[in-house]
């Protein structure tokens, strides 16, 4: 779909993360379940190229999760998706819930049942790039397209962060 920012060209960030909850509300109501956040911006380079100063997140979805054993050759529909594009990433699995803005590195560790390695799926279903304006999208954009969160592969090794 066209960019939510063409249409509607004094969105804020605060529109992105309603229209992203209006959506996750749709995939709820079809039966899907939320199994945890994807945060993305997470490198000041990255948000400074995206205009923000703070990570964005979206929802991991139980129909977001392939898994596999070591040594096995995982086959992901490609036509699951528009224009894939994968991130290696660390996935924290948390045993308890984390809340607030002053939440500490060691309260986050404390939180950690295990990181394990990743492979992240990010996908758009909001244009890119608009060819007859020349525009890109906006970070707003991808706010509500779900911070471009298509899927995750979670590796096998757990590490316990407090015990490494």
């Amino acid at each position: 779909i066209e960019h939510f920012s063409k249409r509607f060209p004094g969105m804020t960030i605060e529109d992105g993360y309603r229209i992203n909850r209006a959506w996750m509300q749709i995939k709820f109501a079809e039966g899907r379940t939320m199994i945890g956040h994807k945060i993305g911006l997470t490198s000041r380079a990255m948000q400074v190229s995206s205009q923000i100063d703070e990570p964005d997140y979206g929802a991991l979805l139980d129909d977001m999760l392939y898994t596999c054993t070591p040594g096995q050759v995982l086959d992901i529909p490609f036509t699951d998706f528009i224009a894939p594009r994968v991130e290696v990433e660390l996935a924290f699995i948390l045993k308890k819930e984390l809340r607030g803005p002053n939440v500490t590195v060691q309260q986050v560790l404390e939180a950690t049942e295990y990181v394990t390695p990743a492979v992240e799926i990010i996908d758009s279903r909001i244009e890119q790039f608009d060819r007859h304006t020349k525009a890109m999208r906006k970070v707003y954009d991808t706010i509500s397209d779900n911070a471009a969160n298509a899927g995750i592969v979670l590796g096998a090794k757990r590490v316990d962060p407090l015990t490494t």
